[in-house]
């Protein structure tokens, strides 16, 4: 199950709108190109896509858009609830973000940058990824796609932030513990399908220069003997590092994360023989619904709207009709 922090990872105060970077692009094919009024569509039935490659703004049906998102964020392996369910957080995010940065975006819904947003593969990329297995795989996306076509997520009448990523520790963390801002549906859930994820806990080995390195060019001092370097951390319920001591100066767990590019911000620091083991669980922001979870629940006899409730409670999910 491939995965991205959206919704994954390091974000701020205005990532929890956008929990991602800010886009360094914007460039629209000129009138006398192929697309040039696709991108300027209002036709709701299809997603302007900017794509990373060229900083082109591509039109596509709402159909595609989700079948190739769906395909860039989970592996046609997992439970058809849950894809159904991500398939319906995929297009959620694309209309919060349509309705929030189309200006910056010069007019696009949304890029297929998963680093910026979410994942979009467009088929021709499905067809290389896939290779021999394209036609079942195709068929096991576009299936789940057509059973929720059109549905989203809204609160207070406008649709949600629905975060997601790969793996917690076995609750979810809330939006104003990781990005210092409270969102009413993105609360902290428990999750204790994803302690089963074969890729639950990870470990690095990174020796005493590496890290010094990586901490120093943050502008903190590290002196004296390496073990007393990094202290003990203060966390959330969740386990996620609320607060962890570094040198002299006290930062977020989240911080120490992006520092070290670790998996998540629920993790253990140990130091033996020169060298420092960090042990992480889970894999992401852990805001939002949590995938290996959703497919845990699919697999235990949730349907998806059971998963969408229980990740992003207080949200209602609605329907467009698109034109036939």
């Amino acid at each position: 199950m491939k995965k991205y922090i959206l919704l994954c990872c390091a974000l701020s105060v205005m990532m929890i709108i956008t929990p991602l970077m800010s886009v360094q692009y914007v460039r629209v094919k000129d009138a006398d190109e192929s697309n040039a009024a696709d991108s300027v569509s209002t036709d709701d039935s299809v997603i302007k896509v900017m794509m990373s490659e060229n900083g082109y703004i591509e039109s596509v049906s709402v159909k595609e858009y989700l079948t190739g998102s769906l395909a860039g964020e989970m592996s046609p392996t997992a439970h058809t609830e849950a894809l159904k369910a991500q398939a319906v957080a995929c297009y959620t995010f694309a209309k919060y973000i349509s309705l929030r940065d189309s200006e910056k975006l010069g007019g696009a819904d949304i890029t297929d940058d998963s680093s910026v947003y979410q994942s979009y593969i467009p088929e021709e990329e499905r067809k290389n990824k896939w290779g021999d297995d394209f036609e079942k795989n195709e068929e096991i996306m576009s299936a789940a796609v057509d059973a929720v076509l059109g549905e989203y997520l809204s609160y207070d009448r406008a649709p949600a932030m629905a975060a997601y990523f790969d793996t917690c520790s076995g609750q979810t963390e809330s939006a104003a513990n990781v990005w210092g801002k409270e969102v009413p549906y993105l609360v902290s859930v428990k999750s204790a399908g994803d302690r089963l994820s074969p890729d639950y806990e990870t470990k690095e080995v990174i020796t005493e220069k590496e890290l010094k390195s990586a901490i120093e060019k943050k502008g903190i001092t590290l002196s004296g003997d390496a073990e007393n370097w990094v202290g003990k951390a203060e966390r959330f319920d969740s386990g996620v590092v609320k607060n962890i001591t570094v040198g002299s100066k006290e930062i977020s767990g989240s911080q120490f994360r992006s520092i070290l590019s670790l998996k998540s911000a629920d993790f253990d620091v140990s130091y033996s023989s020169g060298k420092f083991t960090l042990t992480c669980r889970g894999n992401g922001h852990f805001v939002g619904m949590s995938q290996y979870g959703a497919d845990y629940m699919a697999r235990q006899g949730s349907t998806y709207r059971e998963i969408l409730a229980h990740y992003y409670p207080g949200t209602t999910l609605e329907k467009v009709s698109f034109p036939s």
